[in-house]
């Protein structure tokens, strides 16, 4: 009799039992996943993720790139990746090391074997050996940055001296990568190495991992798209993660938005947990409360610095929520100045807030809390008033002494600060804030500020028809009940439920109720004249004070 078939039943169900006991044993890792909503809003969620049950891909950790700023953040970045490694390995997370187009220095080794070996999977996905350039939730997103030149950031004449360094060595200065970078240790006995989707997903599928977290490099191309990167993780069924302060991005500042490349990357980060999958971060393994960031060094040239404060008008709070991927006042105003190529790069912060009066602003912490802590600014546009006038007592003579104190306090935390004043927006072809506008250019003649009068732009625009230029905000309980199911797909809820739209869609169905064109905030197409004009009256100051004459 063979015993051993005998005792198979009982050997398999303590093996069984060996392994439910390891499982049980594990210390499960927690993450906070975050997720964005369709208007940028971040949501955290908690998780709790086994060890055994999870794998870290590193996408293109490469020794050498075409871009020599590319190797210059990834050095500062691989110690920090190496740390959560190394830690993640020791709590039984499986390490896959992808280095793309670096198989054959890998040939023979266990790490390599190891995933050369891994048997088929039941099932394997469709196309999962190709990249993968979208996915059907990303379909009606603009795409956050134009990556189009391939993203190269360096200074051409370094470049240039980059890429001959890489031909002197024997190397294809376009792909000049051969290996993993070394600081990246692998565990022979452990890890595996592949840059096949197939063979990364038969490793996962055999292994029974249903969580993975992908860092590397560069997230807006092959993290994102490589046949084992998040795309095709998070179509395919995998709960994937990317490390969001463990990547970085081929973005290029002198194009389209025109920001700095860490705000590139951010962006697309941002992307990313809109429309494809969380982020995490390293700090989450390590336990440090750190997450990584880069240094000054790779910060680029410098930007000119630009800040606008106000009301309403500024803030632009309905366009941003009807229309959050479209880009809004303040980037036309960085993109029109980027379009003057002999100016300085820039970077715009509005922080308008609907509601708000000068008095409000300083009293209620709001001040300390958002203006003084900004990036230190070359220049400052203070657009208030309009709310002053309705809501300050005794506003012709209170209205000049808060916009004085402002100018103090302004002037204490951003000494180096062009501040200007600038007029309110007529709301409608009769300049009807003539008395607000007129204190505030006696304020700018007595303080000696720059004027931007906005007015003569504006109402010239509004003759050419006085409604083009205001979204339609209406009281849902005003519009009769016959009509509100044409309404329905437009009511924002709340107390008092109002129809929204940034456009003169519904004016069919409502323009002849009263009030319809009441509510005289600007749409997308007002912001982007005061944008027009903003750029234009800003680029010869700028020019004047940071452009040296050749």
């Amino acid at each position: 009799m063979n015993l051993l078939r005998c005792f198979r039943p009982t050997l398999f169900a303590l093996l069984g039992a060996a392994a439910l006991t390891a499982v049980a044993a594990e210390t499960p890792l927690t993450f906070e996943l975050q997720t964005r909503s369709r208007t940028g809003t971040a949501k955290l969620a908690k998780e709790s993720w086994l060890p055994s049950r999870t794998a870290i891909i590193v996408c293109d950790m490469w020794d050498l790139h075409h871009c020599k700023n590319a190797v210059i953040r990834e050095g500062e970045m691989a110690p920090r990746m190496n740390e959560v490694l190394e830690k993640a390995r020791a709590a039984g997370v499986f390490i896959i090391h992808a280095p793309s187009g670096c198989m054959k220095a890998y040939e023979g080794t266990a790490a390599r074997e190891r995933a050369i070996a891994a048997p088929a999977a039941a099932w394997i996905p469709n196309q999962i050996g190709d990249w993968c350039k979208q996915i059907p939730t990303e379909e009606a997103a603009i795409y956050p940055i134009d990556q189009i030149d391939g993203g190269e950031d360096d200074d051409p004449d370094e470049h240039a001296q980059w890429a001959a360094e890489l031909e002197a060595k024997g190397l294809n200065p376009k792909a000049p990568w051969t290996k993993q970078i070394d600081v990246l240790r692998i565990d022979q006995e452990k890890d595996a190495i592949s840059d096949s989707g197939v063979e990364i997903w038969n490793l996962l599928e055999s292994r029974d991992i249903d969580h993975v977290i992908l860092m590397g490099v560069h997230v807006n191309m092959c993290v994102a798209g490589r046949p084992f990167g998040l795309r095709q993780m998070a179509k395919n069924g995998k709960n994937v993660v990317l490390m969001r302060d463990l990547t970085d991005s081929m973005y290029n500042p002198k194009r389209w938005p025109f920001v700095s490349h860490q705000r590139g990357t951010e962006l697309f980060i941002e992307h990313v947990e809109k429309h494809i999958c969380p982020t995490i971060t390293s700090d989450q393994i390590l336990g440090d409360g750190k997450p990584f960031s880069f240094s000054d060094a790779t910060a680029g040239p410098k930007r000119l610095q630009i800040l606008l404060i106000g009301d309403s008008t500024t803030e632009a709070s309905i366009p941003k929520k009807l229309a959050p991927d479209e880009p809004q006042f303040e980037d036309h105003v960085r993109i029109l100045l980027a379009t003057e190529p002999d100016l300085p790069p820039t970077d715009v912060h509005n922080e308008g807030v609907s509601g708000e009066y000068i008095r409000r602003l300083l009293d209620s912490g709001r001040y300390d809390k958002d203006i003084a802590t900004q990036p230190k600014a070359d220049y400052i546009f203070i657009r208030y008033g309009l709310n002053d006038a309705s809501k300050r007592e005794n506003f012709a003579e209170n209205f000049p002494k808060d916009f004085r104190e402002l100018l103090g306090r302004l002037k204490q935390d951003h000494p180096d600060a062009v501040i200007i004043a600038m007029t309110a927006i007529p709301y409608s072809t009769v300049n009807n804030h003539a008395e607000i506008n007129s204190l505030i250019t006696r304020i700018a003649a007595e303080e000696k500020l720059p004027l931007f009068d906005i007015v003569p732009r504006y109402l010239a625009e509004l003759e050419k028809g006085p409604d083009m230029l205001n979204y339609r905000r209406y009281a849902l309980s005003k519009v009769p009940e016959a009509l509100r199911p044409l309404a329905t797909p437009y009511v924002q809820p709340g107390a008092d439920p109002q129809i929204v739209v940034l456009d003169n869609r519904l004016d069919a169905f409502f323009g002849h109720l009263p009030g319809w064109y009441g509510d005289r905030h600007p749409t997308l197409a007002g912001y982007n004249v005061i944008a027009s004009e903003t750029a234009k009256w800003l680029a010869p100051v700028i020019r004047k004070d940071h452009v040296k004459a050749p």
